[in-house]
């Protein structure tokens, strides 16, 4: 079930603070995607063939504690098709 409005808050602010975590890993602006949507306990996954992370934030639980985690999760995907910065 997707949530549109949900007792986390989810906006501009919580995005800019997901490229943050990706500008860190030098992770090309354009191969991250971000719903403007929340959902469960959040997912992050490889799309498009490998090219894309989608990063969908958590609906539900800490937004501080699941971005904390955010790093480590998309550093264990297999990033080798993403494009990369500098």
């Amino acid at each position: 079930m997707l949530h549109y409005l949900t007792e986390m808050e989810f906006g501009p602010k919580e995005i800019m603070r997901i490229m943050e975590v990706t500008d860190g890993l030098c992770l090309h602006r354009e191969a991250v995607r971000i719903p403007l949507w929340n959902q469960g306990e959040g997912l992050v996954q490889l799309v498009s063939g490998g090219t894309v992370v989608e990063i969908t934030a958590p609906g539900e639980g800490d937004f501080e504690v699941w971005l904390a985690e955010l790093s480590t999760k998309i550093s264990n995907l297999d990033l080798s098709s993403i494009a990369r910065t500098g």
